[in-house]
């Protein structure tokens, strides 16, 4: 892999494989890249819900893609040049494949796998994960919210489980730790704001702690395209109060 940033020089530097692509996040990538003219593979367990979402109709290749089923990955991420993955747990009847350590781990890994295997085409990985995923190491086990994210099944320790992987890849990565999400618009949310890792624990001190989905993935999009997100761990979270900040400033 590349020593040097390897962002996208520009929307027909693709395609970009999203993972998640039907989840609340994912959807909104695959709109968001889409809206910039980037060619878009929307993986997802079952394309005909991505249809049904209008995936399809917004201009996006959709494809089946299973995160525990590596052969379904490779044939998705067959010469792309990046991908976004956000997925994530949903709790579900299915609880020996639907659970943090499969899908939020394992999964994640098999991703990684696939993109630093020979021959492969992808020169940035985003992972979007969350505000509190390291927090033993970053001295927050005793904070309630990582009690309570963590509570089922582990899945924020599941979640540095992968981003660990990540970074120790050698691929040219880019993780994005968005606080509570909301589904509202970022105008109901408030302004961007970013961090380090390891400085947003989503307590009362914070400078914020929800964001827009609209939000997390604009910054997911924008980290395709700057050489400066290579490498970096973002924490992101909204505040009304917080100043407007221009996207070339998100990762400086």
């Amino acid at each position: 892999m590349p020593a040097v940033a390897a962002s996208l020089s520009g929307p027909t530097d693709g395609p970009v494989l999203v993972v998640g692509a039907t989840g609340n996040t994912g959807r909104r990538v695959v709109a968001q890249l889409r809206a910039k003219g980037v060619a878009v593979r929307a993986g997802s367990r079952d394309t005909k819900k991505a249809s049904s979402l209008g995936l399809a109709a917004a201009g996006a290749e959709l494809v089946q893609l299973d995160v525990l089923d590596k052969a379904s990955i490779e044939a998705a991420m067959q010469g792309c040049t990046a991908v976004i993955c956000a997925t994530g747990f949903t709790p579900s009847l299915n609880f020996k494949k639907d659970n943090p350590a499969k899908v939020d781990h394992e999964g994640t890994d098999n991703l990684v796998a696939v993109a630093t295997a020979p021959g492969s085409s992808v020169k940035r990985f985003v992972l979007v994960t969350s505000l509190l995923t390291n927090a033993k190491a970053a001295g927050q086990g005793n904070n309630d919210n990582y009690k309570f994210l963590n509570a089922l099944g582990g899945v924020l320790d599941e979640k540095l489980a992968a981003e660990l992987n990540l970074r120790a890849s050698g691929l040219d990565y880019v993780i994005v730790r968005p606080g509570g999400l909301s589904n509202e618009a970022p105008e109901a949310v408030g302004n961007l704001i970013v961090r380090g890792e390891d400085t947003t624990f989503g307590l009362e001190t914070d400078p914020g702690r929800e964001i827009s989905r609209d939000t997390v993935a604009a910054v997911c999009v924008e980290a395709l395209f700057q050489d400066a997100a290579a490498k970096r761990v973002v924490e992101v979270v909204s505040s009304p109060s917080a100043p407007l900040f221009p996207p070339n400033k998100w990762f400086a």
